[in-house]
């Protein structure tokens, strides 16, 4: 028997928990209405300690744990487990109420469906007016406001029914209410659908979608528009569009009522359309590159991008590429000062020298490119090669041809080393191979050149196709 609660589900939602979380869960289980045993807020108050947060790996063994809320009774496993099983459920209580607390809606819909029990018209109506202050102080026009404005409908017309029969019924605000709701959230859900299923070539089926879709068409969307935002998310992903108009579209009417969505909604809308612009360009659509950069910084801007604070190493590096090849080299160097710090920090050095690497190769600036990639040394297999090919395209430009001849046979041993995916494998060989036969060829040989540029032009996959053809063309004249 493993002497520690370091896997319990409990353990792991303390280490989640703020000082303030901690705090409230502590007075919460001092309430006797959710808690009653002493021994769930004694376990408490030992895992946060004095300064609120969870103790130390050292502290979380059973027998320590047992000595501190039984300490005149011999260990006994089973009790250990009941208590801590009481106190998740305490605990898991506690962050649904929190959860449910966060919009004051829910409370108030909650007292007015009570209400209808004591039968008091007046406490009733005046539930209903707080209510309706509460929606009309609702920034967020989203399928939860409609779905909630619904169900206020539905108690509005329930105390009608009883206490105002001559009112007219709000059947339409009911209906419509209702609509938006479904509409907005069929459409979410169609569009996660048809993201899944243009990456990982999954069937599903989407049930009544072009009976939704004409539907929302027919509302006006700019009264609407967090159900046209999903809806020109929808377009993005069902139209070929090479120049970037829905996307655009998207992003202009996003730019005008971010405010109306709530922070999941925001970040989910966002890279949504940060994948469907790099969708396009590995398609050749170049007009999306400026559209993810515009993209990238409404994310970063909005502080969506990042997760927990964190950003992942592709995701920096793609807004490196993707503003280096766009020219905003300033733009570029600022966004490597500003959120490098942002990277994990195993990662964060070596990840920063392959993007300043990166940005110094574009400017030409060799001396500062080449100390930083011999520096380079990532884990992962792809980023070392990205930087090995990087340091193989300024031999090849410095015409450093031994140190290029060292440096393919040295990629290709690494390759043959290191477990690759059938992809990157004969991606890195094309590339390693195709430089160093570019580099053999005697100068003017158009007979060769032309047999070169067409074996590049047929080679897939090769990522640096584009820097191979101008490479070559560039020997012709």
């Amino acid at each position: 028997m493993a002497d520690t609660v370091e896997k319990n589900p409990l353990i792991y939602l303390y280490r989640s928990l703020e000082k303030a979380d901690s705090r409230r869960l502590g007075k919460w289980l001092d309430s006797p209405i959710h808690n009653q045993r002493d021994d769930v807020r004694a376990l408490h108050a030992y895992l946060v300690g004095a300064d609120g947060r969870l103790q130390k790996t050292n502290a979380l063994s059973k027998t320590r744990i047992w000595k501190r809320l039984f300490p005149q009774e011999d260990f006994d496993d089973a009790r250990l487990r009941q208590t801590f099983h009481w106190a998740l459920k305490a605990t898991e209580s506690f962050l649904a109420y929190e959860r449910w607390r966060e919009a004051p809606i829910n409370e108030q819909l909650a007292l007015i469906s009570s209400l209808r029990t004591y039968q008091d018209p007046s406490h009733i109506e005046r539930a209903l007016k707080k209510a309706d202050q509460l929606q009309e102080q609702d920034r967020l026009k989203n399928e939860t406001f409609y779905r909630n404005q619904y169900q206020l409908e539905l108690e509005r017309d329930e105390y009608r029914s009883y206490h105002k029969l001559l009112d007219k019924p709000n059947f339409q605000q009911i209906a419509d209410n209702l609509d938006l709701a479904y509409l907005i959230e069929k459409l979410k859900v169609s569009c996660n659908i048809l993201y899944q299923r243009r990456m990982y070539r999954q069937e599903f089926s989407l049930n009544f979608l072009p009976e939704v879709i004409s539907r929302v068409e027919a509302y006006d969307l700019k009264a609407y528009p967090t159900l046209a935002i999903y809806y020109y998310v929808y377009r993005g992903l069902t139209e070929e569009d090479v120049r970037g108009t829905h996307t655009t579209l998207l992003r202009d009417t996003l730019a005008e009522h971010e405010q109306l969505l709530s922070k999941p909604d925001l970040r989910y809308v966002i890279l949504m359309a940060i994948n469907l612009c790099i969708t396009h360009m590995n398609q050749g659509h170049e007009a999306y590159a400026r559209e993810a950069f515009e993209w990238y910084k409404l994310g970063l801007h909005q502080d969506v991008i990042a997760e927990n604070g964190l950003l992942t190493r592709t995701t920096y590096l793609n807004i490196v590429s993707n503003a280096i090849k766009l020219r905003e080299y300033a733009w570029t160097e600022d966004f490597i000062q500003r959120y490098t710090h942002q990277l994990e920090d195993d990662i964060r050095e070596n990840t920063e020298r392959f993007a300043r690497a990166r940005l110094g190769y574009e400017q030409k600036d060799y001396d500062t490119v080449m100390p930083l990639l011999v520096q380079v040394d990532f884990k992962h297999p792809v980023y070392n090669l990205l930087a090995k090919t990087l340091l193989l395209k300024i031999y090849y430009e410095l015409e450093e041809f031994d140190a290029l001849e060292s440096q393919v046979d040295s990629m290709i041993t690494y390759i043959r080393r290191k477990k690759l995916s059938d992809l990157h494998r004969d991606n890195f060989t094309n590339v390693a191979r195709l430089v160093r036969q570019l580099s053999r060829i005697p100068p003017r040989d158009q007979g060769k050149l032309q047999e070169l540029i067409q074996k590049i032009e047929q080679t897939t996959p090769l990522n640096d196709k584009q820097w191979l053809l101008e490479q070559a063309r560039s020997l012709q004249s």
